[in-house]
């Protein structure tokens, strides 16, 4: 049985609990909370034994063999590395940190201490993210030429989430006040870990951010600096370059991820807003002389909670791990850079 506790007992905890309870030989066993009463709420929802407002009290206490950070960006690195000096294997919300040098060293602390770890980038949980990975690294579609990708929605155009001048679920996300990063830490971060885990590592990018005018400029405690559109130049280790953008701005979309990838052999087409078996498609061989695309069959993958699990008991590292949570900090870090220098290419540190 592995006992696992949850440290960050917010909105995005319930679905920790919920998916880790569906899990066999897995048993939530305490949680934490820093906010008075939070963790006691949480705990009596999901039936969980034992509750604490202090990581490092339930650390020392508690015999775990794992936990699940949900805290706030800025308190994953302090979190993550008071939990691998326990001992503990580590799964970890996204962004891995809020810089690169807090990534690495989460990355080089639980690599001395061979501790398990995962990031949560959940569109890995994708059968057709799986599947297209597979694809590319096939050789299927020959040499990798360009690449374009997005992460669209809407939640500043339209109210399918709620109004969010009205929510502070959604008002933080605006401010850098409140540890915002804006589109690009919180959205951005999935679009470049699902665009490299199927294409390729990135080696270098230009990147844009924009503020737009909301036709206010501060609510309550929250001032609206937050970027909250991003447009980045991407050129892949494997030569191939492409586009990554993403919005808030793009009314239609409630939260649509795509990619389309080209090679000199025939192209995919990804948008897990598109049901099976549309999800994926490809048009290679003899279809590529008439523009044929066909859906291509994904079939079931475990989720990255299950795959958490099973490294631990199997005690064998599995994906996305937090050398791939650095790396996508690592495009995080020379976006900010790129977009505060004019758009200059910025090669991303290895």
């Amino acid at each position: 049985m592995i006992k696992l506790a949850i440290i960050g007992t917010g909105r995005m905890a319930n679905s920790h609990a919920g998916r880790f309870k569906s899990i066999r030989g897995c048993k939530i066993t305490a949680c934490c909370d820093t906010v008075p009463g939070r963790a006691k709420a949480f705990a009596e929802k999901h039936g969980i034994a034992q509750v604490y407002e202090d990581a490092g009290e339930m650390l020392k206490k508690e015999p775990l063999d794992a936990v699940s950070i949900v805290t706030i960006d800025k308190a994953h690195a302090p979190t993550a590395l008071l939990a691998i000096k326990h001992g503990r294997h580590v799964m970890c919300e996204k962004p891995l940190a809020d810089n690169l040098r807090d990534a690495r060293r989460m990355m080089g602390a639980a690599r001395s201490k061979k501790i398990i770890t995962a990031v949560n980038f959940s569109y890995r949980n994708s059968p057709a993210a799986q599947m297209a990975a597979k694809i590319v690294a096939s050789g299927k579609l020959g040499r990798i030429i360009h690449v374009e990708g997005s992460y669209l929605q809407s939640w500043l155009v339209g109210k399918a989430w709620g109004d969010w001048r009205k929510s502070e679920a959604w008002l933080w996300r605006l401010s850098t006040r409140h540890g915002s990063a804006g589109v690009l830490g919180d959205i951005g971060v999935h679009l470049y870990d699902f665009a490299s885990f199927i294409v390729g590592s990135i080696a270098a990018l230009q990147c844009e951010l924009k503020t737009f005018d909301k036709g206010v400029k501060r609510i309550g405690p929250y001032i609206l600096d937050a970027n909250d559109s991003m447009v980045a130049l991407v050129l892949f280790c494997n030569g191939a370059m492409g586009t990554l953008h993403s919005s808030r701005w793009a009314a239609g979309h409630v939260n649509t991820v795509a990619l389309r990838v080209y090679g000199d052999k025939g192209g995919l087409d990804i948008n897990l807003d598109h049901p099976a078996p549309e999800t994926l498609r490809i048009c290679t061989g003899k279809d590529v002389d008439k523009n044929i695309w066909r859906p291509v069959r994904c079939p079931p993958v475990p989720d990255m909670y299950r795959r958490f699990v099973e490294a631990i008991k199997n005690n064998k590292q599995g994906q996305a791990s937090f050398a791939d949570g650095a790396r996508a900090q690592a495009c995080l870090d020379a976006s900010l850079k790129s977009a505060a220098n004019g758009g200059k290419l910025i090669e991303i540190k290895k």
